[in-house]
């Protein structure tokens, strides 16, 4: 009995083989340059929606207590979704800690207004000067909102 082998054309290795094409270092600049381009936009919607989530939950907020926690995780998934733009700031980190406190409240059945006012002035003073704070000050902040949402860092590999 003869064996017979056989190997379909693979595409990717047939493109692979053939010269020209892009450099990996112009495809990155390309890339940056595409991701740069949202930039306006996404701090534009950052912005929108830090504002209405202190429209809906914030401590003047009439009803509120009617607001659902649904509500108030899928706003703050909202600006960790334009993180990326303002990472040095720790915006993305205390949207992350805010959506952990929609999860406990709804696990719970219960608002914590107190912690959800304390994040939302967190967001609040990292969205306008987070940036310029010193590292230590803004982490010790972090903290601070991951202890009052009960938000567990992954262990650090």
């Amino acid at each position: 009995m003869n064996v017979r082998k056989f190997r379909p054309n693979n595409r990717l290795s047939t493109l692979i083989k053939q010269k020209g094409g892009v450099l990996a270092q112009d495809a990155i600049a390309a890339a940056e340059r595409g991701v740069e381009s949202l930039r306006e936009s996404s701090l534009a919607a950052l912005d929108q929606t830090l504002a209405e989530i202190d429209r809906r939950f914030g401590k003047d907020a009439l009803g509120r207590q009617a607001e659902t926690f649904d509500a108030l995780y899928l706003l703050g998934s909202r600006i960790i979704d334009v993180g990326a733009f303002v990472s040095d700031s720790g915006v993305d980190k205390a949207a992350v800690s805010l959506c952990t406190l929609a999860d406990d409240c709804a696990e719970t059945g219960a608002w914590r207004w107190d912690a959800v006012d304390v994040h939302l002035n967190a967001l609040r003073l990292l969205r306008s000067v987070g940036a310029s704070l010193p590292a230590d000050q803004r982490e010790a902040m972090l903290e601070g909102l991951y202890q009052v949402s009960h938000f567990h860092r992954p262990e650090e590999a």
